[in-house]
């Protein structure tokens, strides 16, 4: 039977331990000839198995084609660390094998003096400034200029001809059509040029129904002119002349579309955009603002029970601060299964890593606890009697009430998909009725024997 490369090498046990062997052996041949074969998104996914040298070691193995797909398929805290390990005349071929449009996205991501170094001798660096020249969430930050573009009075076969001498990687599904002042005045679908005659003006059988953007129009508005019109591309113009600068084409529109929409997912529950790739203290800056806020009505919710008039003895008055605590384990489970139910649909968790995730997840639940819990405390402290005892158990149980919902949001949605279950359907029962469970023991458990202590 013939040595086979299983379809998902990434999960795959014996197959990232051989790799392991071949690059302690220094095997690089072998390595080049078991990477030879793989797709460039399994090869990304695969470097993720590998600390940052090795990460190094097996990109260089590969060929200056397959290393540059591979170089988009990676997240952006890989490639930026395996940027930096790389020597600049190897980033250089690379470099010099991607379209413009991706070449300009890396460029972007380096300091000013290595992407300079970057753009040195490269033959598309004029195209490449340009691109650089537009903020990455707009439209002229999304266009390629490798495309076909025609004038009006050419003929049939010299618009073949044209799309002949383009590149392989160039866009060629619609030739677009200008007058004499670079004005996009309609598109030559692939359809008309292959049937037309040879002798067809392009002016005759153009199509005028042609939709366009702005260089300055919002990615989310691109995506969704393209989504309405239902387009393979749509040419960018400039703002005042309208000469065509690029395209932009589906897949960088659903790229985009897809960044988009997790950045409101993450927003939407006081999370940084791109958690799983964010430093901790920068998570925790960007979660901090929202959960103090919703500090609040939890603390309005026990003022509440004081004016009906349930005054409770010391032992009980724990129970007016159940429902901050309960809301406020609510609110940071939340947060960690919001990015692990992301990070698990876009292939960017890895079970195997559930220690380093809980750990990272647990550090920022550290460091907005503690400003949490003082807050509590503080409050607290001014509402019952300056008693200080009760501000301690206050701000020590939210703090553990904070690292308990972490660790729950974290684990749940992480076991549901190791047991086979849909971790968005699953995880939010789970979790709030362990936060319920967990959070209500940490606090009155902790706080009734904290209190009899100061007492």
């Amino acid at each position: 039977m013939s040595d086979t490369i299983p379809p998902n090498p990434t999960f795959d046990g014996e197959y990232v331990a051989s790799l392991h062997r071949l690059l302690a052996e220094g095997r690089r041949d072998k390595l080049a000839q078991r990477l030879a074969d793989l797709h460039p998104s399994d090869i990304a996914d695969l470097l993720d198995e590998f600390r940052p040298e090795e990460q190094a070691v097996l990109w260089s193995v590969l060929e200056p084609a397959a290393a540059a797909d591979v170089l988009m398929e990676l997240d952006a805290e890989t490639r930026e660390d395996l940027m930096d390990s790389v020597r600049p005349e190897q980033l250089r071929a690379t470099l010099a094998e991607l379209e413009p449009d991706e070449a300009a996205d890396v460029i972007g991501e380096l300091e000013p003096k290595e992407a300079a170094e970057a753009l040195a001798g490269l033959e598309d660096r004029q195209e490449i400034e340009e691109l650089l020249e537009y903020p990455p969430h707009t439209a002229g930050g999304l266009m390629t200029t490798d495309f076909v573009l025609l004038p009006r009075t050419a003929t049939i076969r010299e618009a073949i001809e044209l799309a002949r001498r383009a590149s392989e990687t160039t866009y060629r599904h619609d030739l677009y059509v200008v007058d004499e002042a670079s004005r996009l005045i309609g598109r030559l679908p692939l359809d008309r040029l292959v049937f037309s005659k040879p002798d067809t003006p392009v002016g005759d059988v153009l199509e005028t129904d042609v939709h366009s953007v702005p260089v300055d129009m919002d990615r989310e508005q691109v995506a969704e002119v393209v989504r309405r019109y239902d387009l393979l591309a749509v040419p960018v113009v400039a703002l005042k002349s309208n000469a065509v600068k690029g395209i932009i084409t589906v897949d960088d529109v659903l790229d985009a579309a897809d960044e988009e929409a997790a950045e409101d997912m993450y927003r939407m529950v006081g999370a940084a955009r791109d958690p799983l790739h964010t430093p901790i203290w920068r998570r925790a800056i960007a979660r901090l603002p929202w959960l103090l806020i919703t500090l609040v009505p939890g603390f309005l919710v026990g003022q509440i029970i004081r004016w009906l008039g349930y005054q409770t003895p010391q032992e009980t008055v724990l129970l007016l601060f159940l429902p901050v605590m309960i809301e406020m384990a609510g609110n940071v489970s939340l947060q960690s299964s919001t990015v692990m139910v992301r990070g698990i649909a876009m292939g960017e968790v890895r079970l195997h890593r559930t220690g380093m995730m809980l750990a990272h997840e647990l550090g920022v639940a550290a460091l907005v606890g503690l400003p949490c819990g003082l807050v509590s405390g503080a409050v607290g402290y001014v509402f019952f009697d300056h008693h200080i005892g009760f501000a301690v158990v206050v701000a020590f149980s939210m703090l553990c009430g904070i690292l308990s919902a972490a660790t729950t949001g974290t684990l749940v949605p992480l076991a549901c998909c190791r047991v086979g279950v849909d971790p968005a359907l699953a995880s939010g029962p789970f979790v709030t009725s362990l936060n319920d469970i967990t959070g209500t023991l940490i606090y009155l458990g902790l706080g009734a024997r904290l209190l009899y202590f100061f007492d």
